[in-house]
């Protein structure tokens, strides 16, 4: 049995919180979706109620002006634009797909960043990695079934974005430790109302939130933010092996949230193939950790899992 120190069960109950903040903050989401707005006016308001939390907690995360001599613009660009596909493309399936179908594929990420890190990283996967990617894709398989049906094109749309997300993982690791937190969410942020602002109002046809309409624009980047500061606490205070399998507490939260706000409820194929994702992704983040613990031996004691 695993000794849980005070510590640790802090930690544990942080990303508990931290991640269930976000499955809250996508209620709204899919709330504001399923009403009509266009993903990209979604996208736009959340980047605009995000940028004050953004100067409020500057000081702490490294500051604007040190966030603006990055000598690594292009990169944060180049992550910005990808964060943007991979949030339209996201809201379309929250709508179009539920919350817990939408989880189980999102989820596809880690297997694809172990591929890409393989490839273009050059980092050694062994055998234990391979096959938990193999069958962490096998669940994937499941959940699509193209052998009952056509797959839809929010389903392909999902599994495009987990390739993508796992694409700025490996753009992160390539800007590197030393660039100022702020940076990462700075210029996505920025740019996201530039971007998102043009395809809004180019048309002169926006829609503009009404009434209870802000208030769930305002929810989202609230309970995200909230979510993110709990999540990195936990992983910068509990070891990383031990807190980062509760990242998927937000499957559990999104079925609970399709079926009683919803009314979605997942059939027999997704709940197999999200079983065996899960399953697949926690075996990887224990092999990461062990491959972690074995390459840093009496330099340190905390593990890392950048899901690769």
């Amino acid at each position: 049995m695993i000794s849980l120190n005070a510590k640790d069960r802090r930690g544990i109950l942080f990303a508990l919180l931290g991640f269930s903040l976000f499955s809250i903050g996508d209620i709204f989401i899919k709330l504001l979706a399923d009403d009509g707005f266009e993903p990209a006016e979604i996208a736009f308001y959340q980047s605009l109620f995000f940028l004050p939390y953004l100067i409020l907690l500057s000081p702490w995360i490294g500051g604007i002006r040190a966030s603006l001599r990055t000598e690594k613009l292009w990169l944060h660009i180049l992550r910005a634009l990808l964060g943007f596909c991979i949030f339209l493309l996201n809201i379309n399936a929250f709508q179009k797909l539920g919350l817990s179908l939408s989880y189980t594929l999102i989820f596809a990420a880690p297997f694809f960043a172990t591929i890409m890190s393989a490839l273009f990283l050059k980092d050694r996967v062994h055998t234990h990695r391979w096959t938990a990617v193999i069958t962490g894709f096998a669940g994937v398989l499941i959940v699509l079934q193209p052998w009952q049906a056509e797959i839809k094109m929010a389903a392909i749309g999902l599994i495009i974005s987990a390739l993508l997300i796992s694409i700025t993982h490996l753009i992160a690791r390539k800007i590197g430790e030393d660039e100022p937190l702020m940076a990462f969410s700075l210029f996505s942020t920025v740019i996201g109302v530039y971007v998102f602002g043009i395809l809004t109002f180019w048309d002169g046809a926006a829609r503009i939130p009404q009434g209870s309409e802000w208030f769930y624009m305002a929810m989202i980047p609230t309970f995200h933010v909230g979510g993110a500061l709990l999540t990195s606490r936990a992983f910068s205070m509990t070891e990383t092996a031990l807190v980062a399998p509760f990242h998927y507490v937000q499957l559990l939260w999104g079925t609970a949230f399709g079926i009683l706000i919803f009314s979605t409820v997942p059939d027999i194929w997704t709940g197999i193939g999200a079983l065996i994702i899960v399953f697949s992704g926690i075996y990887l983040i224990h092999r990461e950790h062990v491959r972690h613990k074995f390459n840093t031996t009496g330099v340190t004691s905390h593990g890392g899992f950048d899901q690769e």
